[in-house]
């Protein structure tokens, strides 16, 4: 009898973990639209193009790359997978504490990253990266990685916000500020917005000298568009109330497709090129659609709490970095620049 219900009682944690697995699969696909692994390869591959774009030499922090090295110019990575192997070490924290990739604490994920073995050693592999045949977890793979990790945790980190709350120092919070930060090439959202400027300076200096004069439908866009408007601010009841930067941040990143569609919808310039007007449109809507990715993760870990929290202020400071704050404050100036320039096209 004993040795028929050995295997019930082998098989039954099995079917336990399997059913936890899918679920948290689930709730990758429900917040980002992909599965776990792809997810952790995504934010290691982020993580990893920053340090590498920091310092030739892959070292310490340098202030921008030199123009000089051209943006096509990378220095070869020295520890082969080393992405893939932040990529799965990001995996591996995620699941042994059961959260989201983004969710995890980037200390934990330094504790994965054991420079003694390999983490296919120390942890459960993504059959994604077993059968793809990427090489991750080379011994000096996993010290490349440990830099990597090391080098983002160097950077000042938010403080807690309050007792029982979780730091800011997170994989999500870490890629959502290099992501706004200048200071590389994936985080060179200044260049888009001086496009956008550039693109309304042009626009007037042809309007001025009678190079180009602006149809009913462009002198009607001041009043269709009404940017002017700021977006309600969500007071009310608790379960109504939104942090102030993620009302903001939404309703930029929601105008990216409502300038693109005005853009799309004007009359062609000469030679069948799009309008000065459609081009200012056109290239604000590029500076609007950057703070898409952040707000949507934003409003994703505000969704999720399980009850409202008391200060969205204080559970702001904690998920939104100062630089995206910043990038969104551009953007938002970049959209005041816009509805004047509509304003002078109204009155032309």
């Amino acid at each position: 009898m004993d040795a028929d219900v050995e295997p019930d009682a082998d098989v039954e944690p099995d079917v336990d973990l399997e059913s936890d697995a899918d679920r948290w699969e689930a709730r990758h696909r429900a917040a980002y639209g992909c599965g776990a692994w792809e997810r952790a390869c995504r934010q290691g591959g982020l993580m990893t193009a920053w340090f590498r774009e920091q310092d030739p030499l892959l070292g310490a922090p340098a202030s921008r790359r030199s123009a000089a090295s051209g943006p096509g110019a990378r220095v070869k990575w020295p520890w082969g997978s080393g992405p893939h192997t932040l990529g799965l070490l990001l995996w591996q924290a995620a699941r042994a504490a059961g959260s989201l990739v983004d969710e995890v604490l980037l200390a934990d994920v330094l504790r994965h990253c054991d420079p003694a073995s390999a983490p296919a050693a120390t942890g459960p592999m993504p059959d994604a990266a077993r059968d793809g045949g990427i090489g991750v977890g080379a011994a000096d793979a996993v010290a490349g990685a440990r830099q990597v990790l090391l080098a983002h945790l160097t950077p000042d980190r938010p403080r807690a916000v309050s007792a029982g709350e979780r730091s800011a120092a997170t994989v999500g919070y870490r890629v959502r500020e290099i992501l706004a930060t200048p200071d590389w090439e994936a985080g060179d959202w200044p260049a888009v917005i001086a496009q956008a400027r550039q693109a309304m300076r042009r626009a007037d200096d042809l309007r001025e000298r009678g190079a180009w004069r602006p149809g009913a439908e462009e002198r009607s866009l001041y009043g269709r568009l009404a940017l002017d408007r700021e977006p309600a601010d969500g007071t009310g009841t608790p379960e109504d109330r939104f942090p102030d930067w993620l009302v903001r941040a939404t309703h930029l990143a929601g105008l990216a497709d409502v300038l693109s569609t005005a853009a799309a919808a004007l009359p062609d310039g000469e030679g069948g090129a799009p309008a000065p007007s459609a081009q200012v449109l056109a290239a604000t809507a590029r500076a609007c659609a950057g703070l898409r990715p952040g707000s949507e993760e934003v409003r994703f870990l505000w969704a999720a709490e399980p009850r409202p929290p008391r200060d969205p202020a204080a559970w702001e400071s904690a998920h939104v970095p100062d630089a995206l704050r910043d990038r969104t404050e551009e953007t938002r100036d970049l959209v005041r620049s816009l509805s004047a320039f509509l304003w002078v096209l109204a009155c032309a």
